[in-house]
């Protein structure tokens, strides 16, 4: 089992378990059964159209970019991938761009299309990360997720409309910062194999530490995890 570390913006190193090639494939496999699908319901469809070229060209669109509009609102997965319980993952810990997206999908074509996959699957076995060339030349890989992460992969946090933010200063942070505490929050919860409330996990302390900082808050209400758990709020009250 490999695993790599994603640091965040705010220096924060998660370890990830990376997508080995046999869940890579089976997440192309099923992407290319959605592709599939769509494609033989539309040419039903379009037999029974009158201007056949125009609607061609109107329900084409999504197959040849499917994977680049997926990856690039799914935040990093397609359905194959959410399936498998994979995402893409910038190693240095910042969020895909459309840029990424697009550079990955270009290279598609050497990796997978053009030699029929062995360039794909050859890179991703002898990369120290596991990457395909698309994967090399925008500094990602692809990782596994849980189940639970699945769910909570999103900086959304529900807080009541009579919501008093605790700390003002949280209109300060960017959606990077919040994707961050998200994603310490969840690792931390994840680690903890004993169900034990680890309020002052070291990882925790340390973004709490770099988020006092950067925001100028000198004094906290309770532990490291409820001041991060407070920042979120925060932040989702005051971005609604």
């Amino acid at each position: 089992m490999e695993f790599v570390n994603v640091s965040t913006t705010q220096n924060i190193d998660l370890e990830y378990r990376i997508a080995g090639v046999g869940d890579r494939i089976l997440a192309f496999l099923f992407d290319s059964l959605v592709t599939t699908a769509w494609s033989i319901i539309w040419i039903v469809i379009l037999q029974q159209s009158g201007d056949l070229q125009l609607w061609h060209s109107i329900f084409t669109i999504p197959v040849v970019f499917y994977t680049l509009l997926s990856e690039v609102f799914m935040n990093g997965q397609t359905f194959g991938k959410m399936v498998l319980k994979i995402k893409v993952a910038k190693l240095d810990g910042s969020e895909l761009t459309l840029g990424t997206c697009l550079i990955r999908w270009v290279m598609r074509i050497i990796d997978i299309y053009l030699f029929f996959g062995p360039v794909a699957i050859i890179s991703i076995i002898s990369s120290k990360k596991s990457q395909r060339l698309g994967d090399l030349a925008t500094d990602t890989t692809v990782v596994k997720v849980s189940s639970k992460n699945l769910f909570e992969d999103t900086n959304y946090v529900e807080v009541p409309d009579d919501y008093t933010p605790v700390y003002v200063q949280s209109s300060n942070l960017s959606d990077e910062d919040a994707t961050t505490i998200n994603e310490v929050l969840n690792f931390v919860n994840s680690q903890n194999d004993t169900g034990t409330d680890i309020a002052y996990h070291p990882m925790q302390v340390k973004l709490q530490n770099a988020l006092k900082k950067k925001l100028g808050i000198t004094e906290i209400n309770g532990s490291a995890k409820q001041f991060l758990q407070d920042l979120l709020k925060d932040f989702n009250y005051m971005h609604r």
